[in-house]
């Protein structure tokens, strides 16, 4: 029992790491989107690799966001507005007007047919202006349709044919004109024009409402492919409409894959691979780093940096996946080279980013981008406690992300028109974050119990207190010490 417990004493090492290899799976394969993977493998430009493939199931053509986009413009320009016509504001309006019209004309200087001929013109003049109603000068719609509410019933009609105020003068002396008045026309300009009143108000929630009901109803699909229908050749290019169709199934098979029946072995492949390539890093550390794999600490912090990074990119994922290049992934090459060596920092780089392939888009095109940055991060930082180094070498990969963006994107277009410029600010996002790295070492140094470069020059600093005193009260030791300390730097 003693020996047992000996032999257990002496492994709690190798436990802890047998620990924590299996609890980094469980994490990583818990940040997973859950979703299976598509089968086959294709870019937009690029020939089909593949056997000649059929439509295994019924599916529908999904639409593009750009399409989507398109539809939901075109409602909000093309939307007839919404009109409100009060009818208590024209009562009103012909109340006023019976009750001012004998202070305009006076009945004793009219006979009485006259005065009744006039009397009635203005209430037909007041008629056809409240036909379709007045309204202020600020929401008169100048051109196109409208749809007038007019209890309750929404009528269309042109929009031109609702007054507004400044127009009224004219259409009441025309009118006039028409009842052989002309010469009173300016007396009806005067009553009239004192008691209309704007009765057509812009009804924008209705308006908004019709808009919101019609954009609900978009289609997200086009048409439909059945099963075994061809989609796409061997050696056929993949563009323009197999492109789409490509997508949409995709997507459909991805979402079908994952379901009660099938779930548990999508989730037992994602931890084999993702527990080969944790085991790859395990053995080159024990057999490369023997010193860095005898050290739990430096283990841990290891394992704690590259959870850091998947944990943040897949839930950059999840909340759009077009920032994924905000993500700065350089971050870690530049640390574990600053606590270990440049050979450990790209070989732990390269297996995260293979571990992030299953979670991004267009995977070939980010693990290539990840790895070239990463390399020129191995390959230029260097002496990172010189501010000015790092700053060259954030410039250098942000340079490395647009260039390699610029290359996808002539494979992929085939010209340099349509480019996403918002891409570039997120990749000029990404080295300023990088730039993070500073403090980061330093909060990392305290958490961990580690040692940098910055930290070990901090201690070499002469004009600390204890050093002064040596070099005061001993100065061969300290000059000694000094030696010693340069030859060990070479």
């Amino acid at each position: 029992m003693s020996n047992r417990l000996d032999s257990l004493y002496r492994s709690q090492s190798e436990i802890y790491k047998y620990i924590l290899y299996l609890a980094s799976i469980a994490c990583i394969v818990f940040f997973f989107p859950r979703g299976g993977q598509f089968k086959y493998e294709f870019h937009k430009g690029k020939p089909w690799q593949y056997e000649n493939l059929y439509a295994p199931f019924d599916f529908s053509i999904n639409k593009t966001q750009a399409e989507i986009e398109a539809e939901q413009n075109a409602i909000q320009k093309d939307q007839v507005p919404y009109y409100r016509f009060d009818t208590s504001v024209a009562e009103r309006v012909f109340n006023s007007y019976d009750t001012l019209f004998p202070e305009v004309f006076k009945e004793d200087e009219f006979s009485t047919r006259g005065y009744n001929y006039m009397l009635r013109t203005g209430v037909q003049i007041l008629d056809s202006i409240y036909t379709t109603g007045v309204a202020i000068a600020e929401q008169h719609p100048s051109q196109g349709d409208i749809y007038l509410v007019r209890n309750n019933e929404a009528r269309r009609l042109p929009g031109a044919r609702v007054h507004y105020p400044d127009s009224l003068e004219a259409l009441i002396r025309i009118m006039a004109g028409r009842q052989g008045l002309d010469r009173y026309s300016e007396d009806f300009v005067k009553l009239l024009t004192r008691v209309v009143e704007p009765n057509v108000i812009s009804d924008g929630e209705l308006t908004e409402k019709e808009i919101q009901n019609k954009l609900a109803n978009i289609s997200t699909t086009r048409g439909n492919v059945d099963e075994g229908k061809l989609i796409i050749a061997k050696g056929e290019v993949v563009e323009s409409e197999n492109l789409k169709i490509l997508d949409s199934l995709k997507s459909e098979y991805e979402s079908e894959l994952w379901s009660a029946s099938n779930s548990y072995f999508i989730l037992a492949g994602y931890t084999i691979l993702v527990a080969l390539v944790l085991m790859m890093l395990l053995l080159f550390l024990k057999k490369y780093r023997p010193e860095v794999y005898r050290n739990n600490v430096n283990v841990t912090f290891i394992f704690f940096n590259i959870l850091v990074v998947v944990f943040l990119t897949t839930l950059v994922v999840k909340y759009d996946a077009g920032l994924v290049y905000v993500v700065p992934l350089c971050i870690l090459p530049l640390i574990l080279k600053t606590f270990f060596d440049a050979r450990l920092g790209l070989f732990v780089h390269v297996l995260t980013v293979l571990i992030l392939g299953f979670v991004v888009p267009n995977s070939f095109e980010y693990i290539f981008l990840q790895i070239v940055a990463g390399i020129v991060t191995i390959l230029t930082i260097s002496e990172l406690y010189k501010r000015a180094n790092l700053f060259i070498s954030v410039g250098q990969i942000t340079l490395i992300y647009i260039i390699g963006y610029f290359a996808f994107h002539i494979i992929h277009e085939g010209t340099l028109e349509n480019v996403v410029w918002l891409n570039f600010g997120f990749f000029l996002l990404n080295g300023m974050i990088t730039l993070f790295a500073q403090p980061l070492i330093y909060i990392y140094e305290k958490m961990f119990g580690m040692v940098s470069d910055v930290s070990l020059l901090e201690l070499s600093d002469t004009n600390s207190k204890l050093l002064k005193e040596l070099s005061n009260k001993a100065a061969g030791t300290f000059n000694h010490s000094l030696q010693v300390a340069n030859l060990a730097e070479a």
